[in-house]
């Protein structure tokens, strides 16, 4: 069960429920800017770190966490709630998402952020070879993903609008942790997600100069969940962050006024098998 991942919570909790989940690298607290504003709006919000991250247990065994134990953990948490919610995955989050729909787990809809799609991280890890073989050697050798980010001026390359102040850039890079060295693996190619059990409703959004998944690789996955991915001019990897909080939100916030009201799932609802 998932009852004991540390889930930062805001809203009104008779609200509907929107679920963050946070990417690679990151936790709970990336959502601080963007989860108050999808509060004020009504909604109640669960931000989970995901196992192995943050306030979460499992740091110690976080090298050999997959994917398929964080899938478990939000697919248990999601079951239980007393109805679905609205799910909003970035990067490595969105990879978990595209498992649960896979798995036909009840959600009202899904927004992908910046998501890793779902032909999975090869190209990412052929660019790091080419670009940054010592980087990639020490991953190997280390079994660590690390290194990817270990270097503040690296980090704020992959995430950051460049436009972010160096303090704000700092603060970011200490809040940077370790990432399973399995689950890179598993999203290389030991765990690509099978095609959703059923359609969902789903938001695309994608950075313009996002350093990670460029706007073609987003398009591709829109196409999958037959919807088109919205781009945001200027806006990097961490689309929730400063400066682009606010433009995230109002996407989000849109799109899921077009969502039909939440309903409880049965009494009887379980989880659905594993994909």
């Amino acid at each position: 069960m998932a009852s004991d991942l540390n889930i930062a919570r805001h809203g009104p909790q008779d609200g509907p429920p929107i679920l963050l989940i946070h990417g690679a690298w990151h936790g709970a607290w990336c959502w601080d800017g963007l989860a108050p504003l999808l509060a004020a709006a009504g909604f109640r919000v669960l931000a989970p770190d995901l196992r192995g991250h943050g306030e979460s247990p499992g740091r110690k065994h976080l090298r050999w966490t997959g994917i398929r134990q964080h899938v478990r953990d939000i697919s248990a948490l999601i079951t239980g709630l007393d109805q679905p919610p609205i799910v909003i995955a970035h990067s490595m989050g969105g990879f978990i998402a595209q498992h649960l729909m896979a798995r036909g787990v009840p959600m009202r809809g899904v927004a992908m952020l910046a998501a890793l799609p779902h032909t999975g991280a090869l190209p990412i890890a052929l660019k790091t070879l080419w670009h940054h073989p010592r980087t990639f050697a020490r991953i190997l050798t280390r079994l660590s993903l690390y290194p990817m980010v270990a270097d503040p001026a690296d980090a704020a390359r992959l995430f950051l609008d460049p436009a972010t102040p160096a303090p704000e850039a700092n603060r970011f890079h200490a809040k940077l942790q370790d990432e399973s060295f399995r689950a890179f693996l598993d999203m290389v190619a030991l765990a690509l997600p099978g095609k959703p059990a059923r359609p969902y409703p789903a938001l695309v959004l994608a950075g313009a100069d996002d350093a990670l998944f460029p706007p073609k690789a987003e398009q591709r996955l829109a196409r999958r969940l037959a919807t088109t991915a919205q781009v945001l001019p200027g806006a990097p990897h961490d689309l929730m962050l400063s400066p682009h909080t606010e433009t995230t939100a109002r996407h989000i916030l849109d799109w899921a006024a077009t969502l039909p009201p939440g309903a409880k799932p049965p009494a009887t609802a379980q989880t659905a098998p594993q994909t």
